[in-house]
């Protein structure tokens, strides 16, 4: 802008100039002109911004690595009398950090924004500004609509390096049995009610006092899978990809299992998974997580 008005003073400035010289009506003409065009300008501009409508348009989700775009549609005159300047602002969730992108729009339709797929996590495409300039750049008005736009990039599974197995991911724990004669056991106190088969008759011969032998057997329990949250974003993709497959992996045999989520210098998160539901749920809080600041000095 501060070209444009440059170059008009210097214009006006030949012009009276040329009027002083050569005092014919041309010169006259062109000395009553040149206050009107900023005049002009500013009603372009003025009447641009008035009629200016547009709405965006993004995917809700997609998976890393693949192309996608902020669809803008703008509608209004300013293809005929003046442009826009729009200014983005592109925040990762998962780093904290914001990017500004600023777009020129010469005439009205469709723009294409690129959205970041690099990496997995939650991103949030804003316009924060939204400026109408007249075509020769004297005024500028900016437009008070802004639009929010999020968008979760997912991992793709991975298979881990150690295939998981049913044996080897399956936790075991201990419950009571109904079966009395169970091969394992615990040993406590004789209460009353106790069926007297059960009383454990070596060790109450020692203790002098009645022992029961409590019937345990073996459950299924929750088996774990651990994501370590880290600064380095590559990492961070490839583990959260063998997570998926490896959750995958465990609904596909019906095992319930819980996601860990140990952040550097912070307490852990964990998230129970049953069906595809919890996976989802699961992934979706994972991908709006604030990964920490990771401490050098710490051990």
């Amino acid at each position: 802008m501060l070209k444009t008005w440059i170059i008009y003073a210097v214009t006006a400035i030949a012009a009276f100039i040329f009027f002083l010289y050569y005092k014919m009506w041309v010169s006259w003409y062109v000395l009553m002109l040149l206050p009107l065009i900023p005049i002009l300008a500013l009603i372009a501009c003025a009447v641009a911004t008035t009629k200016l409508t547009y709405d965006t348009q993004m995917p809700a989700d997609t998976h890393i690595g693949n192309p996608v775009y902020l669809i803008l549609t703008t509608y209004g005159i300013a293809s005929y009398f003046a442009f826009y300047k729009v200014e983005f602002t592109i925040t990762d969730h998962m780093s904290g950090q914001s990017r500004k992108l600023v777009v020129p729009i010469h005439d009205k339709g469709t723009t294409k924004i690129p959205v970041p797929t690099d990496h997995c996590g939650a991103y949030s495409v804003n316009i924060t500004k939204f400026s109408v300039y007249d075509l020769l750049g004297f005024f500028h008005m900016n437009h008070s609509y802004e639009s929010k736009n999020k968008i979760l990039v997912k991992p793709v599974p991975i298979m881990p390096d150690i295939m998981p197995d049913m044996y080897g991911f399956k936790a075991k724990n201990l419950r009571k049995s109904k079966q009395p004669n169970s091969e394992i056991y615990d040993i406590r106190e004789y209460q009353t009610g106790d069926l007297i088969k059960t009383i454990h008759w070596k060790i109450s011969a020692k203790k002098d006092q009645l022992f029961i032998k409590e019937s345990l057997e073996e459950f299924g329990g929750h088996s774990r899978i651990v994501l370590k949250l880290g600064e380095d974003r590559t990492k961070l993709d490839q583990h959260l990809g063998q997570i998926l497959f490896t959750s995958l992996f465990f609904l596909e045999r019906e095992i319930p299992h819980k996601i860990r989520i140990i952040p550097p210098n912070k307490s852990e998160i964990s998230y129970d998974i049953e069906n595809a539901s919890d996976l989802e749920t699961s992934l979706i809080k994972i991908l709006n997580m604030r990964i920490p600041k990771e401490d050098p000095d710490a051990k």
